[in-house]
C-alpha cells in the first residue's frame, strides 16, 4: 500500500508546528488531516479512521490525553503517537497509559518525523493486507 493512499491526522494547537509537520508529511505523499484541538481530533479520527494520529497532549477544548482515551474507548485501532515535550516522567507515562503507542518528542527533526511516520504507515499497510 502506497503512502499516498494512507492518511495521518495531525492534532496540534500550535499553527506553526501543525503546518511544519503537515508540510513534511505531504512531501512524503501522505494525505494529511488537521485538527487544532482535542475534540476536533477525536471527531476527525473517528470519522476518517486515519492510519496514524499525531496527538499533541496539551490542547484546548479537550486534552490530548482525554482525546486518546476516548478514541481507544470508542474502538479506534490505528496508531497514536503523542507529540510531547515530555519524553519521560509522569506526563510521558500518562500519554502511554491513555492509549498512545509511542512518544515523539518536541522538537522533532524532519528526518526522525518522516522515519517514524513511514514505519507506522508500513505497519498499518501490512496489517491491512493480512
Amino acid at each position: 500500500m502506497a503512502l499516498s493512499s494512507q492518511s495521518v491526522l495531525i492534532a496540534e494547537d500550535n499553527e506553526d508546528i501543525r503546518e511544519l509537520v503537515s508540510h513534511q508529511l505531504r512531501r512524503m505523499g501522505v494525505l494529511v488531516l488537521l485538527a487544532e484541538d482535542g475534540q476536533r481530533a477525536m471527531d476527525l479520527a473517528l470519522a476518517e479512521q486515519p492510519a496514524l494520529v499525531l496527538m499533541d497532549m496539551d490542547m484546548p477544548v479537550m486534552s490530548g490525553f482525554d482525546a486518546v482515551a476516548a478514541l481507544r474507548a470508542q474502538g479506534y485501532r490505528g496508531s497514536i503517537f503523542a507529540l510531547t515535550a515530555y519524553q519521560d516522567g509522569p506526563e510521558a507515562e500518562r500519554a502511554l497509559s491513555s492509549g498512545c503507542d509511542a512518544l515523539l518528542g518536541k522538537p522533532i527533526t524532519s528526518e526522525r518525523l518522516r522515519y517514524r511516520v513511514a514505519q507506522a504507515l508500513q505497519r498499518a499497510a501490512e496489517g491491512a493486507a493480512s
